[in-house]
């Protein structure tokens, strides 16, 4: 099944790139306008200037591409980002607050290499978009470089992947190379060369299926590098640098693994909404006060009054078999005859803010329950992808605690 190696990591020397908290971003996908211009002001040094790098006409010469190549050889040159000299495996633990409760998020940093989606070894769950992609593709002829990884879930059924993550972190061989605080956020970061234990660790992942959790746009745009570098002749071994892709792995069943809601807030095609529920949906009013996704499944928001829709008997019988029973899914049943309205579709992971969107006359809310890594899991193997924006998996893994460089 899936194949992983150590790489050559490309890190931050905090000597002279200065706090790692300062210099690491979100990935691209999450990087608002406002957002970019923070992390610029954090630290000249900051990733986001390769990762997703600003478009104004002050921030140089060049698009952000090439912008983007000249800031790394920079940071290479004056030993801000230094090469890591042994191949390594890189282990992570992400401490993070939500809804009140301390987590930890266990994961592997690796490189993972690419296989059409045919093979079923590696398996998205979400559809893609063409310009996403085309962003993240010039970035990568740019750079060569993989700046963020692609997010991705094993089953590890035995729990041997994570009983023998926790014993190399805490008896060696793997090496703390880094700690560091944002926020309420820790993240620490291992070093793992020594050569047979990462040949054990490459061992129990053999059999594994790899499930993408985030980064499906990385990893299409990884396919599609690596058939470019195929037609111009610049692949001559399995073993070559753009036959694989950064990943972080984490377990299926991580304690710390969480998963939130994407609501949709739909303005505009309100007779379609109506037309849409009455045709699918029993409603019944629902206390705010009492909201609980989990167990109402579907709530439509209107004007600030909530109600909550059950699926009426055989209305699912035109969705995927191996998604009917998902409320993410249900909620289909209205977007795609508000879409077809013309209806504007927005995403928000914020409860709240769904609602208060919906408080006035102009936006319709529609909240879902979240999804599971093995509701995930099981749409994956039936071969099915689930709606747009389904997932937001909660925190981001950030880009530039490790860079991973194809070469020259």
């Amino acid at each position: 099944m899936a194949e992983v190696t150590p790489f050559h990591g490309l890190r931050y020397d905090e000597a002279k790139a200065g706090p790692l908290a300062d210099v690491i971003s979100p990935p691209y996908d999450v990087i608002s306008e406002p957002l970019r211009g923070d992390l610029y002001a954090r630290s000249p040094h900051n990733i986001v200037r390769v990762e997703f790098g600003s478009t104004d006409a002050e921030a140089g010469e060049g698009d952000r591409y090439t912008r983007a190549r000249k800031f790394l050889d920079e940071w290479i040159a004056k030993g801000v980002l230094r090469y890591d000299h042994t191949r390594a495996f890189y282990l992570a633990d992400h401490y993070f607050e939500l809804g009140g409760e301390r987590l930890r998020r266990r994961g592997i940093f690796c490189a993972l290499r690419l296989y059409q989606e045919g093979r079923g070894i590696v398996r998205p769950h979400e559809k893609t978009f063409p310009k996403p992609k085309a962003d993240r593709l010039a970035l990568l002829r740019a750079t060569r470089t993989n700046t963020s990884p692609v997010f991705g879930m094993v089953a590890d059924p035995k729990g041997e992947l994570a009983t023998s993550l926790e014993r190399w972190m805490a008896h060696g061989p793997a090496r703390l190379v880094a700690d560091t605080h944002l926020g309420k956020e820790r993240h620490l970061i291992w070093a793992l060369d020594d050569p047979p234990t990462a040949r054990k660790l490459a061992g129990l992942l053999r059999d594994e299926r790899v499930y993408i959790a985030d980064g499906h746009h990385r990893y299409e745009t990884g396919l599609a590098y690596l058939r470019e570098q195929q037609e111009a002749k610049q692949i001559e071994l399995d073993e070559d640098t753009p036959n694989y892709i950064l990943a972080y792995l984490c377990t299926l069943d991580d304690p710390g693994l969480r998963i939130l809601p994407t609501h949709r807030v739909i303005r505009g095609a309100r007779d379609a909404i109506d037309a849409a529920m009455t045709r699918s949906f029993d409603a019944a009013p629902l206390d705010p006060g009492a909201l609980d996704l989990r167990a109402a499944g579907v709530v439509h928001v209107r004007g600030g009054i909530m109600r909550s829709l059950s699926l009426r008997r055989g209305q699912d019988a035109a969705l995927p078999e191996a998604w009917r029973s998902l409320p993410v899914a249900h909620a289909e049943l209205i977007l795609r005859p508000a879409r077809e309205a013309g209806a504007e579709i927005t995403y928000e992971h914020e409860t709240a803010r769904a609602v208060e969107a919906a408080r006035g006359d102009e936006a319709d809310a529609i909240l879902v329950a979240p999804v599971s890594s093995r509701d995930l899991q099981r749409v994956a193997d039936a071969w099915e992808k689930l709606p747009e924006k389904t997932t937001y998996f909660y925190p981001k893994v950030p880009a530039g605690l490790v860079l991973r460089p194809l070469g020259d």
